[in-house]
């Protein structure tokens, strides 16, 4: 069963049908996904438009008209969050009529489970509001993000590939950690190894990125919440991936599988692993997933296709659950 029809069963199997807002509810792959949801029912959708026109016939229920809305609750709510950082209540009242933030808002509030932005937001512009009225988790020190890689029965978790672009041995230690909790709570893996990826496999390179990689690994021994992960050393990704290579190159390693799950010293790398696994590997990347912030918010690619849509919003339904359940 594959990563998305898991959380479809599991989301159907629940009483709690978490509420999703779409923040940007006039977009055409938006409302489609909407509407796929809709006659589904695993969760439930909410739109956001900003005036009537956008406002498609058939969208009949769950949905706010920014322009129609006595706004002033979220201006408050806003305004209570960010006075201690100089924002001033008129400029609440001006960004609350943002889809962004009022998505951001109505999650904070209670009002829906979670949220998707980002079909034609930038990733800063979905990741900023929602940093500054949900913040991050409790214990959790950044936001990171996931791509869930999938090909056949075979299934990786890749990161950070979106958001950290070089994060130093704390972030990446912290980074490692998020993942792979993402990887047991949400995707439900059992085999919870971690490759600590580098251009240096067990001291075969030096410089200041292995040192990094190393350095987060000696946070991670030391931290009791990563026990219940196996995680390499730095390694080189076919050490991690071959266990005919890891056991010429990686010689401390006992493992018998490949890792399951890649965290990539940088961005660039992370960006272009993933895509390359995508291109030429033949692998499904779903994500990039959020992780770290206090409610479920996930970023939409603004080449989203509808079905991008449906699939996040199944995960970000189901991201809702774990934390309803916790």
């Amino acid at each position: 069963m594959s990563f998305i029809e898991s959380l479809k069963t599991k989301l159907s199997s629940s009483s709690y049908k978490p509420k999703i807002v779409l923040a940007e509810g006039w977009d055409k792959n938006i409302h489609e996904a909407a509407q796929q949801l809709w006659k589904t029912g695993e969760v439930v959708p909410f739109l956001i438009f900003r005036t009537r026109s956008e406002v498609y016939e058939d969208v009949k229920d769950n949905y706010i008209v920014i322009e129609e809305m006595d706004l002033d609750k979220y201006a408050n709510q806003l305004f209570e969050l960010r006075k201690a950082k100089g924002l001033t209540i008129e400029q609440a009242k001006s960004l609350v009529k943002q889809p962004n933030y009022l998505a951001s808002l109505m999650v904070k509030m209670g009002e829906v489970d979670g949220e998707i932005c980002g079909i034609q937001y930038t990733t800063k512009d979905t990741l900023k509001p929602a940093l500054q009225i949900l913040k991050t988790a409790p214990g959790a020190k950044l936001v990171c993000s996931a791509f869930v890689m999938q090909k056949g029965s075979e299934q990786y978790i890749f990161g950070d590939c979106a958001i950290n672009i070089n994060p130093n041995s704390e972030q990446l230690a912290d980074i490692a950690l998020g993942i792979g909790q993402f990887a047991k709570d949400v995707v439900g893996m059992t085999n919870l190894k971690i490759a600590l990826l580098s251009y240096s496999t067990a001291g075969s390179g030096a410089g200041e990125s292995v040192d990094k990689v190393r350095g987060a690994h000696d946070i991670l021994m030391n931290n009791s919440a990563a026990q219940q992960f196996q995680i390499s050393p730095e390694i080189q990704f076919d050490a991690s991936f071959v266990p005919e290579v890891m056991h010429k190159k990686a010689k401390s390693l006992d493992w018998d599988t490949n890792a399951k799950i890649y965290v990539f010293p940088n961005i660039d790398a992370g960006n272009i692993g993933y895509k390359i696994a995508q291109r030429m590997g033949g692998y499904e990347a779903i994500g990039p997933v959020l992780i770290g912030l206090a409610a479920p918010v996930n970023d939409l690619s603004r080449g989203a296709s509808t079905s991008d849509v449906v699939n996040l919003a199944y995960i970000t339904g189901y991201q809702a659950l774990v934390k309803r359940n916790k």
